[in-house]
C-alpha cells in the first residue's frame, strides 16, 4: 500500500512541477507582452494559456484570460500589433480604425516576453547559486573512463568504435573537442553530438585534444552515426569513482569480503575508471579468478573474486556478474554564478541551433524536443531532484527567448522584423499580406511540433533508462534546440543490477 501510495505522490508532485514550471515559463512569457502592451497602451483582446478552443477562463475589463484545448505555447491577442485573426480568433475591434501603434511600441511589446523568460532565468539562477546545482564527478569529468570496442552503426552493423580505432585510451584527459575548450562531460558529450567536421577525404571527423602521461597531442576520431538516434558517437564514457552501495545475496563479491561503500581501485592491477570498464573487464572471466584492490575508509584491500554467473540479455548479449547489484560516485554542489549560467545554456542554445542550420553536421528537426518531449523532462527531473527541476527551468526560459527572437513570422522576431520593414517603407504592410505569411508559418511551425512530438512520444516509448540516467544525458532545449541524445554507451550512473 505504501509503494502505491508513493508512485500516486511521486506522480502527482511531478505534474505539480510541470504545470508551475512549464506553464509558469509560458505564463511568464505572455506576461511581459501583456504588461507591455499595458504599459503602451495598446487594446489587448485575450491573453491565453494554449491554442484553440477555450476550456475556461473569465473576463475582466474586456480582456479574455483564458486556458485553450493545445498547449503548444500562449499568446497574448493584439489586433494593434499583428493580423493575427487565423490564429488567435477574431477579434471585437476593428483594428483598421484605431490609432496606429509607433515602432516604438511595437518593438517593445515583441521583445518584452523574451525579456521577463530571461528576468525568470536569472531569477532561478540566483537561487540555483545560492543552493548550489546538484552534480556528480561521472557530469564533471573530463577523463576518458571506458572505450567502448564495438559499437552498432545506423543501419544495425556492428563496427569497432572510432576512439578505439583512433588510439585513445582510458585515462586520457580530454582538452578540447574541435578546437573548444570542454569543462564537463556534458560539454564533449554536446560538442560530439553537434560537431559538424568533415575531412578532406569525405568521412565525418572530430578532433580530439587531449593529455596523456603530462602530453598534449591531437587525436583524429572518425565517428558514425548511432543506430537509435542517428547522431554523431565515438564510444566514449566518463571516468569517475565507482562507490559500491549495495551486493547481491550469496554472491561472489560477498564471498569475497567486498562490503557497501567501498571504492573499486583495481581489476588485476589495472586501474578501474567506470562500471562499464569494469563490467567489460569481467566479462569473459567466468570461473577466472580475479584481483580486486579496494579502498575502505582510505585503507587499500586487496582480495581475489571468482565470477560464476552469466546473465544474458534480450539481444542475447553475455555479461559476466559477481554480485554487485547497486553502485554510485561521488555527488556535488556546484556553485556557478547566475550570469555564468545564462552564458553557458546561451551559449549551448546558440551552438545547437546553428549546427541545426549546417549541412555539415548531423543534427535535424527529429533531434528537436517540443512540448511533450519538454514535459517528460521537467516530469522525471522533478522525481529526481527539485533543483534540477530549477535548472531546467533556466535552460527552457533562455532558449524560449532566444528562439521567439528569431526573426520568423508568427514569433516574436518577425513581428518586429514587419515593424522594421513597414518603418523603412515608411508605410504599413498591406493587412492581408501579413496575415497570409503569419498563417502560412503558423501551419509550418504546427506540423514542425506534430513531427518533433513524434519523435518525442517515439524516445519515450523506447527508452528504458531511469530518470536520472535520462537526465544526466540529455539538454533538451525547446522548439528549436536540439536534444542531447544517446550518451556515449551510457548506463544508470547509479545502479547497476546485478553486476
Amino acid at each position: 500500500m505504501s509503494t502505491a501510495f508513493n508512485q500516486i505522490f511521486d506522480s502527482a508532485w511531478s505534474i505539480l512541477m510541470v504545470i508551475l514550471f512549464f506553464g509558469g515559463s509560458i505564463f511568464v512569457h505572455e506576461l511581459g507582452h501583456f504588461l507591455a502592451a499595458k504599459w503602451r497602451g495598446l487594446h489587448i483582446e485575450r491573453f491565453s494559456i494554449g491554442f484553440g478552443p477555450r476550456l475556461f477562463g473569465w473576463r475582466r475589463n474586456g480582456i479574455d484570460y483564458r486556458v485553450s484545448l493545445l498547449p503548444l505555447g500562449g499568446y497574448v491577442a493584439l489586433p494593434q500589433l499583428a493580423d493575427m485573426r487565423g490564429i488567435e480568433g477574431d477579434s471585437s475591434i476593428d483594428a483598421k480604425a484605431m490609432e496606429p501603434i509607433s515602432y516604438t511600441s511595437k518593438v517593445i511589446v515583441a521583445v518584452a516576453g523574451a525579456v521577463f523568460n530571461v528576468l525568470f532565468a536569472i531569477a532561478l539562477a540566483c537561487v540555483l547559486y545560492y543552493t548550489g546545482q546538484p552534480t556528480n564527478e561521472r557530469q564533471t569529468s573530463v577523463e576518458i573512463g571506458y572505450i567502448s570496442k564495438t559499437l552498432t552503426d545506423r543501419d544495425g552493423t556492428l563496427v569497432k568504435s572510432p576512439s578505439s580505432l583512433a588510439g585513445l585510451k582510458e585515462g586520457d584527459i580530454i582538452k578540447t573537442v574541435d578546437g573548444k575548450p570542454v569543462a564537463s562531460w556534458t560539454d564533449i558529450h554536446q560538442a560530439i553530438a553537434i560537431s559538424s567536421g568533415i575531412s578532406s577525404d569525405g568521412r565525418r571527423l572530430i578532433v580530439f585534444e587531449i593529455e596523456r602521461d603530462g602530453q598534449s597531442q591531437q587525436i583524429d576520431v572518425y565517428p558514425i552515426i548511432s543506430q537509435n538516434l542517428k547522431t554523431r558517437q565515438v564510444g566514449l564514457g566518463p571516468g569517475y569513482t565507482v562507490i559500491i552501495t549495495k551486493l547481491a545475496e550469496n554472491s561472489p563479491a560477498l564471498a569475497a569480503g567486498i562490503q557497501p561503500n567501498d571504492v573499486i581501485l583495481e581489476i588485476d592491477g589495472v586501474p578501474v575508471r567506470s562500471i562499464e570498464y569494469f563490467r567489460s573487464a569481467i566479462a569473459d572471466k567466468q570461473g577466472k579468478e580475479i584481483a580486486i584492490a579496494l579502498s575502505r575508509e582510505g585503507t587499500r584491500i586487496e582480495t581475489t573474486v571468482v565470477p560464476e554467473n552469466v546473465k544474458i540479455s534480450k539481444d542475447g548479449e553475455r555479461s559476466t556478474l559477481i554480485g554487485i547489484s547497486e553502485f554510485t560516485t561521488n555527488a556535488d554542489l556546484a556553485y556557478v554564478p547566475p550570469f555564468a549560467q545564462i552564458k553557458d545554456v546561451a551559449i549551448t542554445t546558440w551552438d545547437t541551433l546553428s549546427a541545426l542550420v549546417n549541412r555539415k553536421s548531423d543534427i535535424n528537426f527529429s533531434h528537436m524536443s517540443g512540448p511533450a518531449g519538454i514535459i517528460r523532462i521537467f516530469y522525471n527531473s522533478a522525481q529526481y531532484d527539485i533543483l534540477f527541476v530549477l535548472w531546467l527551468t533556466v535552460l527552457i526560459n533562455i532558449n524560449l527567448a532566444i528562439f521567439n527572437l528569431l526573426p520568423i513570422p508568427v514569433l516574436d522576431g518577425g513581428h518586429i522584423v514587419f515593424a522594421t520593414i513597414s518603418r523603412i517603407k515608411r508605410e504599413a504592410l498591406p493587412p492581408n499580406l501579413i496575415a497570409s505569411i503569419q498563417g502560412s508559418f503558423m501551419l509550418i511551425l504546427f506540423s514542425m511540433m506534430i513531427y518533433v512530438t513524434f519523435f518525442d512520444v517515439s524516445r519515450w516509448v523506447n527508452d528504458s533508462s531511469d530518470s536520472r540516467n535520462y537526465l544526466e544525458n540529455r539538454i533538451t532545449p525547446v522548439f528549436g534546440a536540439t536534444e542531447n541524445v544517446e550518451a556515449e554507451d551510457s548506463i544508470d550512473s547509479n545502479s547497476e543490477r546485478d553486476q
